[in-house]
């Protein structure tokens, strides 16, 4: 993934944010939110092939309106439905990876009344464990990040370094392994077998991938990747989630 930008984008008016998003290809409707960074056009023009995808950042993020607080986190979600609504798909299907693949199973059990999630595929996160861990890091960052204002200020144009602090708050105050346990739809996890920054920080990634498998939760790992290397190599994870996503699809009638 690469830093956000505004090429090509639509805008959608939501209680005076403007609501950035782009959409391409034709298929199921796929939701792949850009939050900290956007996806490689490459990545893209994959997921184009099979899916109508949905590129949208809610408020806060991406190219779309910085609130500067105070920040609701119930807005994110509404953004993201509201904009697939617009669309013309009331349900949808997520692809997400680090940040997103943490908001793609957080947004499902938000938006559950309206059963807009239909199936989530989540990399780079641990789904299982205390969310708590990657909270409390995630402050510590920021607070090197704050006494860096050149980094500050590079980071502030991808995304409200704040917020994005606030939605992993939100994540720590659920119990853990809620994510999964509470999902309202399928999903399916993915990550590098190196990958210390996000998954072995929280938990081994064997105790993950046994505890996903008794909850009979797909996964799949992929050797030799660290966080940001599968960050940066995802068309590798593509072709496993595709099926997966398409599966879902055909099962659930989208």
């Amino acid at each position: 993934m690469r830093g956000a930008d505004e090429a090509d984008m639509d805008f959608l008016d939501i209680d005076g944010a403007k609501i950035a998003f782009r959409v391409t290809g034709s298929g199921p409707a796929l939701l792949a939110p850009e939050c900290n960074y956007s996806w490689f056009p490459e990545l893209v023009q994959l997921m184009a092939r099979r899916f109508t995808v949905i590129i949208a950042s809610p408020r806060d993020f991406g190219a779309s309106t910085r609130t500067r607080g105070p920040y609701t986190a119930d807005c994110w979600a509404d953004d993201m439905r509201r904009v697939a609504m617009t669309l013309g798909f009331p349900r949808f299907l997520f692809f997400g990876y680090s940040f997103t693949g943490a908001f793609g199973p957080w947004l499902a059990q938000q938006l559950a009344e309206h059963g807009s999630v239909a199936a989530a595929v989540a990399g780079g996160f641990p789904l299982l464990g205390d969310y708590g861990v990657t909270s409390r890091d995630v402050d510590a960052q920021m607070a090197e990040m704050e006494r860096d204002k050149t980094l500050w200020t590079r980071i502030d144009q991808r995304f409200d370094p704040v917020a994005g602090a606030v939605f992993y708050r939100e994540l720590a105050k659920l119990p853990p392994n809620s994510l999964v346990e509470g999902a309202p739809c399928p999903l399916y996890c993915f990550w590098g077998d190196r990958d210390q920054d996000a998954v072995g920080m929280v938990l081994p990634p064997e105790e993950l991938a046994e505890g996903l498998s008794r909850r009979g939760v797909p996964w799949q790992q992929y050797q030799g990747y660290d966080h940001e290397g599968l960050n940066n190599d995802l068309q590798v994870a593509w072709p496993d989630a595709e099926r997966w996503l398409l599966e879902q699809a055909r099962v659930q009638g989208l």
